[in-house]
């Protein structure tokens, strides 16, 4: 069940490369705040490592990224996927079971 922390975090497409920053910003943000942690951020490249501790770096963006983050209140899943020239991708939502 979706909790208080991250009910506003919802399934959607980006429809532009400015979406995908603000979704790298919140995701970010998020994790500082300690509502996401990271899954399998071991597996990250450095460049996408980078690129997710300072998403203001645009030229340390690789050509498509994929990160995978669970709430650390309810358990759900969460991916942010996209191909970082033209934005194309989007922000999903799996609910814990």
């Amino acid at each position: 069940m979706t909790c208080e922390e991250c009910r506003d975090l919802q399934t959607h497409t980006f429809r532009s490369p400015a979406d995908l920053v603000h979704a790298l910003q919140v995701a970010a943000a998020e994790v500082d705040r300690g509502v996401l942690a990271r899954v399998n951020s071991e597996e990250l490249t450095d460049i996408e490592r980078d690129a997710m501790d300072s998403v203001f770096a645009s030229e340390a963006m690789p050509d498509n990224l994929r990160y995978r983050f669970k709430c650390s209140v309810c358990g759900d899943l969460f991916e942010l996927y996209a191909e970082t020239y033209s934005g194309n991708g989007g922000w999903t939502r799996q609910e814990a079971s």
